[in-house]
């Protein structure tokens, strides 16, 4: 069974207007809510895909509840997490000349709740199990939850994928997960330096896998494709020129497309294939729609991978 862990989750409002005039009333043309945070879109993105997994998060109030009625909507399984704080709100403010994103923060999460995530998590996943753990932390939650959050999935024999940024990835690599899927700003900052060549890229990556014990390394570059790399082999695919509406959520379908191939037995190449068609279909569709199957299965046709290694 896949699970996903999301800590941080929220609710994505967009909200449509023609253009911002200051001290001048904006109507809004139109309003959509979207079921948002990392893991939670690695979920939405698996079920679309045909695949089973369950969310596990922390949700609370009203927007908390709005969430579990759109991903009830969507089909999606999930074990929810109650809180008594309010799950929080992002709003998007999209105009004919950009895009507005304001992040709102989130409240502080008490500490026996999260010793709740921890007994939810034994309560559910066994041995062989896969578990991906992404995002954000919530409001005085320290990075080095991440670190026993996934050295206690692995003591389990549970393969962790974990994505995240900064201070908390860093921590969460002391667990020592299987997998980690950074981009490349994210991964620049991991290492401390910017790196661009190939050779480059693919020396550092293996020097973070060599100290960290982990399997691989899926790499995202955006407009340059992506690279799987492991001690054995390198991996790489190229970008698939497609329409743009929006990025949001292109690094999670990525995600998704390959844990939910590489789950089902599919090689690294072909699981790979799938992260990349599912990442380009995610920003084919407005919002944090993520990507349609359709999408996904037509663009597999155009995906190569090539082996560097």
């Amino acid at each position: 069974m896949i699970f996903t862990l999301t800590m941080n989750p929220c609710l994505d409002r967009y909200i449509y207007v023609d253009e911002l005039i200051v001290d001048d009333t904006i109507r809004a043309k139109k309003v959509v809510d979207y079921p948002a945070g990392k893991g939670i879109d690695v979920s939405r993105v698996i079920r679309e895909l045909g695949g089973v997994s369950i969310a596990i998060a922390l949700v609370g109030g009203a927007n908390g509840r709005r969430l579990e009625e759109m991903l009830d909507k969507e089909g999606v399984i999930y074990s929810s997490i109650r809180v008594p704080q309010e799950t929080r709100m992002n709003i998007i403010l999209e105009t004919s000349k950009g895009q507005y994103r304001i992040s709102m923060p989130g409240e502080k999460i008490g500490v026996k709740k999260l010793q709740v995530v921890l007994e939810v998590l034994n309560a559910l996943v066994r041995q062989g199990d896969v578990v991906v753990v992404s995002g954000s932390l919530p409001k005085g939650v320290a990075a080095e939850f991440y670190t026993g959050i996934i050295f206690t999935l692995k003591q389990w024999g549970a393969t962790v994928y974990f994505d995240a940024d900064g201070d908390k990835l860093k921590a969460g690599l002391i667990g020592q997960p299987d997998y980690i899927k950074p981009n490349l700003h994210e991964f620049q900052r991991l290492i401390g330096k910017h790196v661009s060549s190939r050779e480059e890229i693919i020396s550092e990556a293996r020097k973070v896998i060599e100290i960290h014990e982990l399997k691989a390394i899926l790499l995202t570059l955006g407009g340059e494709g992506a690279y799987f790399i492991s001690n054995e082999k390198v991996l790489y695919t190229k970008t698939i020129k497609v329409p743009v509406k929006s990025a949001v959520g292109a690094g999670d379908s990525f995600l998704a497309g390959f844990v939910l191939k590489k789950t089902e037995g599919a090689s690294e190449e072909e699981a790979l294939r799938w992260a990349n068609a599912a990442g380009t279909a995610a920003v084919m569709t407005p919002g944090t729609r993520l990507c349609r199957k359709s999408d996904v299965e037509k663009l597999l046709e155009k995906v190569e991978v090539e082996r560097i290694e």
